[in-house]
């Protein structure tokens, strides 16, 4: 099921004595979460829309005012909150995709001549250099970077294709005698 707001940040901190809040954003591009029009917090059941007032990128963080939060007092009561963003609200270019679209998507072998499936994508984290599938398979969870060496197609929300090496997966550790000395 599409969910139709995604996280993309958390309230770590405040800035300023005027209600300014510091956010840590979740997801490739702090410009893309401070040009967002609006945030949405989870309320029980329901959402609740915040305007963003203004906002700016502060080294890898965003700096958000939000309507009706003035003062320090209030910043001060948002922090460790959870923001979450509409999805119309993103711009994604083609070949761009959400990330929690691919939870819970089939992984295959990109080796095999048919569908070879390795498991399933868990999550995929930020990385320094680049994201990070965590790939549940029956043996455990495996990290592929995702780079071109090893993700070679992406059907977000339907599969993913890699090309793993040797050993990455514990399926394909060699099996035989122990050879430690």
């Amino acid at each position: 099921m599409v969910q139709p707001y995604l996280e993309c940040g958390q309230i770590i901190n405040t800035h300023g004595v005027r209600g300014t809040v510091k956010v840590d954003p979740w997801g490739d591009s702090a410009a893309k979460i401070a040009a967002l029009p609006r945030v949405f917090l989870k309320k029980g059941d329901g959402w609740q829309s915040l305007r963003v007032t203004h906002a700016s990128v502060f080294k890898q963080f965003v700096l958000m005012d939000i309507e009706g939060v003035t003062d320090l007092d209030a910043a001060m009561a948002m922090r460790g909150t959870v923001l979450h963003a509409a999805r119309e609200d993103f711009h994604l270019e083609p070949g761009q995709y959400f990330w929690a679209d691919m939870v819970g998507v089939p992984v295959y072998d990109d080796r095999c001549e048919g569908d070879c499936l390795l498991g399933t994508v868990k999550e995929i984290m930020p990385g320094v250099a680049s994201g990070i599938y965590v790939i549940n398979t029956d043996a455990g969870e495996v990290m592929v970077p995702a780079v071109p060496a090893f993700i070679k197609k992406v059907e977000p929300g339907e599969y993913v294709r890699i090309a793993p090496i040797d050993g990455m997966f514990p399926e394909d550790k060699p099996s035989g005698e122990d050879k430690t000395v």
